[in-house]
């Protein structure tokens, strides 16, 4: 079964009959009025019909896997279930879904309400048994490539500092010659094998207590698929083994796999130094194979508006406010700077800021650790 297109404003499934479901202007206008990172909350709030997320910590790759877990798991007929998304739109860099409430308890809430042991493992083999399940949902040949759902760089805990592979990889050859070259450059002797021959799988990497529902029949509801991905199965191993649950769930997650191949152990050598050099990491991938920006940006210009990557402009510096406005004193055209945003009042307080943060004493000027260059191939 092929995916749908994820299109902005995005329509999914069919409210309940005489259910309203809120759209853009209502949810701008009154319901999410108030901006914020990241917030959800049931609505309406006496009688929750909806759960609604938002914010510019909420991703439209969430959107995308919540729409394929809902469907895959409905279509390999799972009991486990992930939450249908009624209506979503992005605006600007902040994300909208209106999703189906779920009624129930987080495995976390469940843990926190019991001291007895066998209680516990019961809820944990809950969680592992939906992350099993996911694994399960049928991929469509054309979208088998190592990318998020919505087709943007891959979202993954591996990369613990932000969660999402810094380059694109056209195959997954192209990923594990980027592993093994780091391995090499921080000589480890750990090499990742036969990738391309690992089946992909679907991967919801974010392994958490709270993003497993489970309700008073004991079955279980998979939400939060923003570290959502296709990846190898190396991968999925990855994560079911990488967390922060205290339990070792992973011996009760199944993986597909290939028989006489598994990359874990690599990728879990490799977690470390790319934790640490995460930059060096970035630049190893740009100079090897797919990293040149004519592929990057060949492969960013294919995404929908949505996911593409987009220099961020923050606006003027501290500094060139403060040029701007000294500048217009000597002018006396002070009305220029409020172009900018500020008052005469406000600049002034910012330049006052800055006499008191300037450092008394010299600091000594740290040099980063970075890779050789010339050992790069």
């Amino acid at each position: 079964m092929e995916w749908p297109e994820f299109t902005n404003p995005f329509v999914g499934i069919e409210p309940p009959p005489s259910v309203h479901v809120p759209e853009r202007e209502e949810l701008l206008g009154s319901i999410c009025a108030e901006r914020s990172p990241r917030s959800g909350f049931p609505y309406p709030p006496e009688a929750p019909v909806f759960w609604i997320k938002y914010g510019f910590a909420v991703y439209w790759n969430e959107v995308c896997g919540q729409t394929v877990a809902y469907d895959g798991l409905r279509q390999i007929g799972s009991s486990v279930r992930a939450p249908g998304a009624y209506y979503a739109f992005k605006e600007d860099i902040s994300t909208y879904i209106v999703m189906e409430y779920i009624p129930g308890k987080t495995a976390k809430q469940c843990l926190e309400e019991t001291e007895d042991e066998a209680e516990k493992e019961k809820v944990y083999r809950s969680m592992a048994f939906a992350v099993s399940e996911l694994h399960r949902i049928p991929i469509p040949e054309s979208r088998r490539r190592l990318a998020a759902i919505s087709g943007e760089r891959f979202r993954h805990n591996i990369f613990e500092c932000d969660l999402q592979a810094p380059r694109h990889y056209e195959n997954t050859e192209q990923f594990q010659n980027h592993i093994n070259t780091f391995l090499r450059l921080t000589k480890r002797e750990n090499r990742v094998h036969g990738l391309h021959q690992e089946p992909m799988v679907f991967c919801q990497a974010d392994i958490y207590h709270g993003n497993y529902m489970i309700d008073a029949d004991s079955r279980v509801t998979a939400i939060d698929f923003d570290l959502s991905s296709i990846v190898p199965s190396s991968l999925a191993k990855f994560s079911a083994r990488f967390h922060n649950l205290g339990v070792n769930i992973g011996q009760w997650v199944d993986v597909p796999a290939t028989e006489g191949i598994d990359n874990t152990e690599a990728l879990l050598a490799a977690y470390g130094p790319m934790t640490m050099g995460s930059h060096s990491f970035s630049r190893v991938g740009d100079r090897t194979r797919g990293g040149d920006d004519e592929t990057q940006n060949r492969i960013n210009q294919a995404l929908q508006h949505e996911v593409r990557d987009y220099p961020r402009s923050w606006g003027p510096t501290l500094g060139e406010i403060i040029a701007a406005h000294e500048a217009n004193e000597k002018l006396g055209e002070e009305k220029d700077s409020s172009v900018l945003g500020y008052t005469t009042e406000e600049i002034n307080k910012f330049k006052a800021w800055v006499e008191v943060s300037k450092p008394r004493t010299p600091r000594k000027a740290r040099i980063p650790r970075e890779l050789v260059e010339d050992d790069l191939p």
